[in-house]
């Protein structure tokens, strides 16, 4: 049987079509998958991207143990047409204040603290503050771990956190 020249380029096109097809619902399956891992929420115009995968259950460290931990990956971009000023909140599920003295926290390996020192609002803690311009976007890298003398009554505490944007007019 003979194939006529414009059959055979049909043919080319549905396969080359389907190989694209194929492509594409492989790139969807990893792209859902990936988005799983991370939290993605959009708050007026913010898209906020947390990333903690990497991040094991809070234990007691050193301070340059903490700091070599993966962290939290927390990536701001502002899709609003104005620049918008914003505070990023960190709120503990645990609210015994024995336990949050304990916690130290860290900013993109610059500063350690204690979480208790920091500045306090909407049921939690001010871990960073800024103005973001239009288009523009910020990332920060926030690590966590008790203190290395804390008692095994906190220790065996498993805290974990929620985290907040907070825009400001």
């Amino acid at each position: 049987m003979v194939v006529s020249k414009q059959l055979k380029k049909q043919i080319i096109i549905e396969i080359l079509a389907l190989i694209f097809l194929i492509a594409v619902l492989i790139y969807a399956f990893f792209a859902i998958k990936k988005n799983e891992e991370s939290k993605i929420t959009n708050l007026d115009g913010m898209v906020v991207v947390v990333d903690d995968t990497n991040v094991d259950k809070i234990k007691g460290l050193s301070d340059g143990e903490g700091l070599s931990l993966d962290g939290t990956t927390y990536t701001i971009t502002n899709n609003n047409k104005n620049k918008v000023n914003y505070k990023i909140v960190l709120v503990p599920n645990v609210h015994d204040e024995k336990v949050l003295k304990q916690v130290r926290i860290s900013t993109d390996d610059l500063y350690v603290e204690n979480l208790i020192d920091l500045e306090r609002l909407s049921g939690g803690y001010v871990i960073a503050s800024s103005t973001l311009d239009s288009g523009f976007t910020d990332m920060y890298l926030i690590k966590y771990w008790y203190k290395l003398d804390s008692d095994q009554e906190v220790l065996d505490e498993d805290i974990d956190f929620e985290y907040r944007l907070v825009k400001e007019s």
